[in-house]
């Protein structure tokens, strides 16, 4: 079964980080924009395969690209800038980048009662 979700990428000076907003704790960092998005992927199969798994409901990919902009557009928050007030350093600058994610996942198995 192919789902295509809203992901949220962003480049730090560190690294490469994403998540999937339809998917509450689907997250994953990766050294290189390639590697994030290998990462993501696999994170985000990991995820749906495992609530199928469980019987639980899929999380649909309701969330277009402008809502997860919309989502994602909170300013930093004041206790995140003071600890690097205190220590003197800079924000740091956050690119910011929104894509659509496809993977494929295989559908759930139904098992009959015998």
């Amino acid at each position: 079964m192919k789902l295509t979700y809203a992901v949220v990428f962003e480049q730090t000076p560190n690294n490469y980080a994403a998540y999937v907003p339809d998917v509450p704790g689907c997250v994953s960092t990766g050294e290189s924009w390639d590697e994030m998005l290998a990462m993501i992927r696999e994170a985000l199969v990991f995820h749906i395969e495992a609530i199928l798994e469980d019987g639980e409901l899929l999380p649909e990919p309701k969330m277009s690209i402008d809502q997860a902009i919309a989502n994602h557009s909170e300013p930093i928050a004041e206790d995140v800038l003071d600890s690097y007030r205190e220590f003197g350093e800079p924000a740091p600058t956050i690119s910011t980048r929104f894509e659509l994610v496809e993977i494929e996942v295989a559908a759930p198995q139904v098992v009959q009662a015998g």
